[in-house]
């Protein structure tokens, strides 16, 4: 299993995507949390007025930007596999379907759990250079840091699972990547509003969402329900997924 977890995460580190993608990300958590949040302060958030709670809003913020990201990293590093027809030498390679997968998953998980703790780190410490520069300081927190990194870290890990998940099944960048803008964004609140009103909690990205408490759709459920769904969704969409990679042809 070593030498796949090392090629995986050769082919996620040497795509140059990777990079571009990072780079867009931490541009836009600089551009929020130091300008608008830490020096002017002209947003109206906790974390602009400079209240007990204003890291843990700002810890919402950051990752809520970032976690888009990482599915579009996970899409790409499952879908140029199908889009350059590197797929059959990496399955040539190692004849055990499940190991390649399982090699995947490990990779992507790991990448997306460090990329949502250093987008966050990153936010904080962007956060507190705008203060200086605001000569502005930051009262005592309530900022329980355990559970917000742990809470960061299931939230990307889950979206880096999804964006793998969807480039799996559909083995395109477009598809993948319109599935993850529309899903969120379009399908999940029309659901909601029109059918499900509180129950729209519960459908797949909301329930994602709410692990920071950062859903738009309305009946928002707690930290814990919304782990234990998500995971019951993550977990069967690549139960399904797994069978459907061991079945079809490669290419």
């Amino acid at each position: 299993m070593l030498p796949i977890l090392k090629s995986e995460f050769r082919k996620l580190l040497t795509i140059r995507s990777t990079y571009v993608i990072a780079f867009i990300t931490l541009a836009l958590i600089f551009l929020m949390c130091f300008y608008f949040e830490g020096y002017k302060g002209n947003t109206g958030t906790a974390a602009s007025k400079l209240t007990g709670n204003a890291l843990q809003e700002l810890v919402g913020q950051a990752a809520g930007i970032g976690a888009l990201f990482v599915s579009i990293i996970a899409v790409l590093f499952m879908a140029h596999e199908y889009r350059y027809n590197t797929i059959m030498y990496t399955l040539t390679i190692n004849a055990r379907r499940t190991k390649v997968l399982l090699g995947k998953l490990i990779t992507i998980t790991i990448f997306g759990v460090l990329f949502g703790l250093a987008v966050v780190l990153f936010g904080i410490a962007s956060y507190y250079l705008g203060l200086q520069f605001r000569d502005a300081t930051l009262p005592a927190q309530n900022f329980d840091a355990l559970t917000q990194f742990g809470r960061v870290a299931a939230y990307y890990a889950g979206y880096a699972l999804v964006g793998m998940l969807l480039a799996t099944l559909l083995r395109a960048v477009v598809g993948a990547i319109a599935v993850l803008l529309l899903l969120p964004t379009t399908i999940e609140p029309l659901l909601g509003n029109l059918l499900l009103k509180d129950n729209a909690a519960y459908l797949p990205f909301a329930a994602l969402d709410n692990i920071m408490e950062a859903s738009v759709i309305k009946g928002n459920i707690s930290t814990g329900t919304a782990l234990l769904v998500s995971a019951a969704y993550v977990t069967v969409g690549w139960l399904i997924t797994w069978y459907l990679f061991l079945r079809r042809d490669a290419n």
